[in-house]
């Protein structure tokens, strides 16, 4: 059975911190899928909004002006509020989550009326049929993480403690760390992530016996504690954890768990101590898989992304060579041309995470579907981040539809503001678009392409470079 009333939900907020590293406010990034249905209210009229906007100008729902009050970063703080706009008693439980180096606020809201009333709480059971829990189950709910339905971090806090005794000698600790969930939450969305993070609890609980103690205890990370189990067979299991992750894909999606264990043999030991030996292990194995799975991500991104759009291996080549011949007629130097060739090749990466179907759509996008493409520079400025070989032109990413008069997106620069390897690729782009078909126009021939250049020199497009390129291209063949 599943402890989750179907008028539960939760809520995550991105910590933001000034240039000085202090706090400033929360901004809000998610709401749970059920968050409508729970409070009838529009996600979208509140998602992006910081928390003080939310609590302050004229938007205090959900209890958040008090909650303004008493929340500071880290903290861990639970309120009763009374919801007078949906006539019920929430239990509000506030703490901080944190994935990689981006830190979260999660509120976490929890019916709590029929207890309120002196009676028992609903929940659901995971056929979809009704049913209840007395007070004293309903204390339990708390010490369950909301995304996968393990138990939480207070949980296996509470857990060590007890079991800490010479009776479960040999105690082991398997400690695991997702890798690349900020790449996949940057590249498809936090849903995607929260089904990540679902698919390696079910694998994992999947693993180990009824009696250990599973807990999702961090953003990525999870721990579990092995009463009498000895090391050989803790590292048995964590060979079957990776057999189960390699045959179980979630989706498109390869599932990749770096792992470590220790084992406190003795009762002289300190549990702390096999613990952090468990958790160093564990960082010591992240250092490599990490990198493999983060390549391994990359080499799939592409290969999904010439699937869905036109993005092909040709078109790479096609932009590198007219980009370097543009450098070559500037005497660029070979930092400016690795840019370039890096550019080239990872330009639109963050295409992932728009809609197959914007792309293979025949005819004009509509206001929103374009809105939705013009999202992709800045998915790929966080996907290149997350990965070596791109992060050297992650700023390129973001910046490489800039225009010279300042309409292009994300609209942050102008003129020779933009960096110059961002000016030749989107001429070279633009041109290379125009002279091969694509399904909502037909294609341009050179002079009509090169026309449209000129035409649109000191608007779209640097004057000077747009003058180069006319030069270059009217001196030679035709690339294909």
């Amino acid at each position: 059975m599943e402890y989750t009333s179907k008028n539960d939900f939760y809520l995550k907020f991105k910590t933001i911190y000034d240039k000085e590293g202090n706090f400033f406010d929360y901004e809000l990034v998610y709401t749970s899928d059920n968050f409508y249905s729970a409070t009838k209210i529009s996600p979208a009229f509140i998602s992006g909004k910081n928390f003080s906007e939310i609590a302050v100008d004229n938007l205090d729902i959900l209890g958040f002006k008090k909650l303004y009050f008493t929340l500071l970063p880290n903290s861990k703080i639970k309120h009763e509020l009374y919801l007078k706009e949906m006539e019920r008693w929430y239990l509000v439980n506030a703490y901080t989550d944190k994935i990689n180096d981006e830190e979260y606020l999660i509120l976490y809201y929890m019916d709590v009326s029929e207890i309120r009333r002196g009676r028992r709480h609903p929940f659901i059971y995971s056929n979809g049929h009704e049913g209840y829990v007395d007070l004293q189950e309903g204390e339990k709910l708390y010490y369950k993480d909301l995304t996968t339905g393990l138990y939480n971090k207070n949980f296996f806090e509470e857990e060590i403690a007890r079991l800490d005794t010479k009776r479960q000698l040999p105690i082991s600790i398997i400690m695991g760390d997702i890798n690349g969930l900020k790449l996949i939450n940057d590249a498809f969305g936090h849903k995607m992530g929260d089904k990540v993070l679902k698919r390696t609890a079910e694998i994992l609980s999947s693993s180990f016996r009824e009696e250990d103690i599973l807990c999702r205890v961090g953003g990525d990370e999870f721990m579990t504690l092995l009463p009498k189990t000895s090391k050989e067979t803790a590292s048995k299991i964590i060979d079957r954890i990776q057999r189960k992750c390699e045959n179980n894909p979630l989706d498109f999606l390869k599932i990749s768990i770096s792992l470590g264990t220790a084992t406190k043999e003795t009762e002289d030991e300190d549990i702390e101590r096999t613990l952090k030996k468990a958790e160093d292990r564990m960082y010591f194995n992240k250092l490599k898989e990490s990198k493999e799975a983060k390549y391994a991500m990359i080499k799939f991104l592409k290969a999904r992304l010439e699937k869905i759009t036109h993005e092909t291996k040709s078109h790479y080549e096609r932009l590198k060579e007219l980009c370097l011949s543009m450098a070559e007629a500037l005497k660029l130097g070979e930092k400016e041309k690795n840019e370039l060739i890096l550019l080239c090749e990872f330009h639109d990466i963050g295409k992932i995470g728009v809609s197959k179907n914007i792309f293979q759509k025949e005819g004009s996008l509509s206001s929103e579907e374009w809105e939705d493409v013009k999202r992709h520079s800045e998915i790929g400025y966080y996907i290149a981040k997350e990965f070596k070989d791109a992060s050297p032109v992650d700023e390129l990413i973001l910046l490489h539809h800039e225009r010279w008069d300042g309409k292009g997106y994300p609209g942050l620069l102008q003129q020779e503001e933009i960096p110059i390897a961002a000016r030749i690729f989107a001429i070279a782009d633009a041109y290379d678009v125009m002279v091969n078909d694509r399904p909502y126009k037909t294609r341009m021939s050179k002079a009509q392409a090169l026309k449209e250049i000129k035409d649109k020199s000191g608007s779209q497009f640097d004057p000077h470079i747009a003058k180069i390129f006319i030069n270059i291209m009217d001196c030679v063949e035709e690339i294909v």
